[in-house]
Parts: C-alpha cells; sequence; structure tokens
C-alpha cells in the first residue's frame, strides 16, 4: 500500500494602489470600445472643454453617462437634445478623481434615416442662406493641372481606378490616406485636409466608392462641409452616390460620380492640348501635300507645253535645215537630260519637305513637356521677385517707422517745452482778469479782480494800484 503526499502552495495577492488598479481596468476597457444607440435623457453644455450627457437604453433599465471632449462634440455637427435618438462611438472608462464610470465619445450620430434626413435639410438650409452652395461662386480647375492633392483610402479598387484611368501627363500625386466609411471618418479627413492645405497642390481631390446613405454621414457633417468650402485651391469630389448628393458635394467646386469621373475631368484640358496639336499636324501635312500636289500638277504640265513646243520646232526645223538634223536631235536630248535632272530634284526637294514635317510632328509632340518647365521657370522667377519685392517693402516699412518715432520724440520733445505748467514750476505765474491773461497793466484797473495760477494751485487779489 503506498501513499501520496499532496503538497499545498500559497499565494499572497500582490497588493496595489487604487490608481494602479484603476490603470489596469482602463487598459483592459480599450477593447471594449463600440457603437452604442439609446435617448438622450440629460444634456450637459455649461463647461467650456468638454459636453456631458446621458443615454438610456429604451428597452431595458440601462444608462449610460457619455462625455465628449467640445472641440470633437463640434466637429460632429450634432446639437444634442434630450429625447434624441442617436448612436455614439467611444470607448469606456474610469474616472480616477472621482472613480465613476463613463464612455468617451468619438462621434455623434442620429440614429434612424428619418432624423438623418431632417439633419441633412436643416444644414443644407443653413449653408445655402450663407451662400456657401451658390454655384456662381463655384471655382475652376486651373488650365492644366499638375500638383493633386488625394484624401482617401489606400484600401480598395477607389485609388486603382483612379490612376488607371488618369492620363500620363506628368502628373505629381500627393495621397493622405484616410477612413471614408461612416461618421467615425470625420476627424482622420479632417486632419487630411489640414495636412494637405500645407502642401503645394493644384486641386484637392476627395474620393470614395459607392454606399448606404448611413455610411456617407461624415461627407454631411458640418466641420467637413466647412473645411472643403473654405479650402485654399479648387476642390474635386468622386463620391460615388447617385441617389442622393452630399453636402461635401454640393459645396466642392467640381463633383463627378465615380473616381473614373474625376480622373477623366483632370485629363479634359491636357486631353484638348494633345488633340489641338494633332489636329494642327494634320492641317499641317495636308496643307504640304496639296502644295506639293499643285507644284508637281504645275511642272508636267509645263513639261507637256515644251515637249509639244519642242516637237513641232524640230519638224520645222528638219523641214529647213535638212542635214542639220541631227544636232537639232542631240540638242533636244540633251535638253531632255536637264528635264531628268530637274525631275530629280524635285523629287530630292519633296523628299526634303517629308523631312521637316517629321521633325515638326516630333517637336509638337515635346511641346506638353516644354509647355510644362517654361512654366515652371516663369512661375518660380515670379515667386523670386515677390520675395524681393517683399524684403524691400519690410526694409522700408522699417525704416519709415523708425524716422516716425525719431519725429514723435522730438515733437513731445517740443510739446513739453511749451508747456506752460512748465514754466510755472520754474517759479513764473499767470494772472487772469474776468478769464482773460493779463498781458500789459493796460490790461487792469484797480479794483479788479485778479486770479494767479501758480504751479500747485491758483490766488484770487484785488489790484490796489496800477503803476
Amino acid at each position: 500500500m503506498s501513499t501520496k503526499k499532496t503538497k499545498t502552495k500559497s499565494f499572497e495577492s500582490t497588493v496595489i494602489s487604487v490608481a494602479d488598479f484603476i490603470v489596469q481596468v482602463n487598459t483592459s476597457l480599450l477593447s471594449h470600445s463600440g457603437r452604442i444607440q439609446g435617448e438622450v435623457t440629460s444634456v450637459n453644455k455649461r463647461y467650456p472643454t468638454a459636453i456631458y450627457f446621458t443615454i438610456k437604453d429604451t428597452k431595458e433599465n440601462a444608462l449610460l453617462d457619455c462625455i465628449i471632449w467640445r472641440s470633437t462634440y463640434n466637429q460632429n455637427g450634432v446639437e444634442l437634445e434630450v429625447g434624441d435618438d442617436i448612436i455614439v462611438t467611444g470607448t469606456p472608462e474610469i474616472y480616477a478623481p472621482r472613480g465613476s464610470f463613463s464612455l468617451k465619445t468619438q462621434t455623434i450620430e442620429y440614429a434612424g434615416e428619418g432624423a438623418l434626413k431632417k439633419s441633412y435639410e436643416e444644414l443644407k438650409k443653413k449653408l445655402s442662406e450663407e451662400g456657401l452652395l451658390d454655384p456662381n461662386k463655384k471655382r475652376e480647375l486651373p488650365k492644366y493641372p499638375k500638383k493633386i492633392g488625394v484624401i482617401t483610402s489606400r484600401a480598395g479598387v477607389v485609388i486603382q481606378d483612379f490612376s488607371a484611368n488618369l492620363g500620363r501627363y506628368g502628373y505629381k500625386i500627393t495621397m493622405v490616406d484616410s477612413r471614408v466609411e461612416g461618421k467615425d471618418a470625420i476627424h482622420e479627413i479632417l486632419a487630411s485636409i489640414k495636412t494637405l492645405s500645407k502642401e503645394d497642390i493644384d486641386v484637392l481631390v476627395i474620393m470614395r466608392g459607392g454606399g448606404s446613405w448611413e455610411s456617407l454621414q461624415a461627407f454631411n457633417t458640418e466641420s467637413v462641409v466647412r473645411a472643403i468650402a473654405g479650402f485654399k485651391c479648387p476642390v474635386l469630389t468622386g463620391i460615388g452616390h447617385d441617389v442622393d448628393v452630399t453636402l461635401s458635394e454640393l459645396v466642392a467646386d467640381i463633383r463627378a460620380s465615380t473616381p473614373t469621373a474625376v480622373a477623366e475631368t483632370l485629363n479634359e484640358t491636357w486631353d484638348t492640348l494633345i488633340n489641338s496639336f494633332d489636329s494642327a499636324q494634320v492641317k499641317v501635312l495636308s496643307t504640304f501635300s496639296l502644295s506639293l500636289g499643285n507644284i508637281s500638277s504645275s511642272i508636267y504640265s509645263n513639261e507637256q507645253i515644251v515637249t509639244r513646243k519642242f516637237s513641232r520646232a524640230i519638224n520645222e526645223l528638219n523641214k529647213i535645215t535638212g542635214g542639220h538634223s541631227s544636232k537639232v536631235m542631240s540638242f533636244f536630248t540633251h535638253l531632255e537630260r536637264k528635264i531628268l535632272i530637274a525631275r530629280s530634284a524635285f523629287q530630292s526637294v519633296v523628299g526634303i519637305v517629308k523631312s521637316t514635317i517629321r521633325n515638326h510632328k516630333n517637336y509638337l509632340r515635346d511641346v506638353p513637356i516644354k509647355l510644362a518647365g517654361y512654366t515652371k521657370d516663369y512661375i518660380d522667377t515670379a515667386t523670386s521677385d515677390l520675395q524681393d519685392n517683399a524684403k524691400f517693402l519690410l526694409t522700408s516699412q522699417k525704416s519709415g517707422m523708425r524716422r516716425t518715432q525719431e519725429s514723435l520724440v522730438f515733437i513731445e520733445k517740443s510739446v513739453r517745452l511749451s508747456d506752460p505748467s512748465h514754466n510755472l514750476k520754474l517759479g513764473y505765474s499767470l494772472s487772469y482778469v474776468n478769464g482773460k491773461l493779463v498781458r500789459s497793466v493796460k490790461n487792469v484797473s484797480r479794483g479788479d479782480s485778479t486770479e494767479t495760477h501758480l504751479s500747485d494751485g491758483s490766488i484770487t487779489s484785488e489790484i490796489k494800484s496800477v503803476k
């Protein structure tokens, strides 16, 4: 019989502080981010940095306290009211100083298509009254755009369709990868717009694929719409929703339905330029061909006329000269050789003309590249001149301000020296009779009451005598 001994081992629990425990709990809560729908039961907007509100479950007895930073709240473009049915996205957190549990909110959107449509119409009316949707205020694309800023998601086929249909015109593309799906995308879209506002671009392009009305809410948010309206250069959108047009598309300068259409819009002026070169080439070749045909026809006609005249002359000479016909034939044989030489020279001229046409054709093909180079050189020169002028104006302004300050100091000194109170402090006084300054004994009479002003006050006296 064998006996097994069981060994027991006790573990002593690790003791941690309250703050450390809350940190651990909050770290574990990061994995519980989500989208929650509920009805607003209270809203507190009194604090300058944050908005506090509570939502409840409409079917169960459950409440959730929420907090959203005011800057983030303003970006969402939602005006919370008690009774609103909303969807919030955020991360739960315990606020250590009070030990309170709340949802740190990132996005707020109205639940249900009816509420979304109502919010859309209200914002559309507001923007229209401000003139942001006025077609007359739309900016045109640059004649030949070169530097393109693109905001879209790098994942998916949108950027592939756009790149595949973009012409080979030497575009410089600056792309910012951004979420473009759902209300949660507003923060990334705004950050992307801010990033590209610092870049040197000719056109801003914002694209995404089609989707449901709910998935387009970021592009119906006031903060995004105003960022597009206030962008420094023309904005071209390709949101891709044919049923409903987003407010971002309405406020943009140009809108297209698909990424392919966006690319074709950018290509349009360049395509027209290339087509004009092709047309010019065809016209030049046609003109040369017509001229060559006319010259050839004229030479052939003159050759026939000369041949007939010489034939008649030979016949006449044969009758007259008889035995000299062999010499005459030799002369005309020589003349015919000259004609053959002339024809060979003409063919050589035709070859030179064709070579010239080919050279012009190659030159026309290089025109877009040379044109872009000339344009860049001109812009660089203009930029340098503007910088030099700015430096000159700044120097002149500083010099003018310095002279003005010196003049003010001189004037101040002169005013101080001319101030009557200055003389009073030196021991002088001013006497007045009936409010008038006494300048001579002729201005006063015996018995007059005088008021004498000194540096620290005044004296009233009566004149006893005048000498």
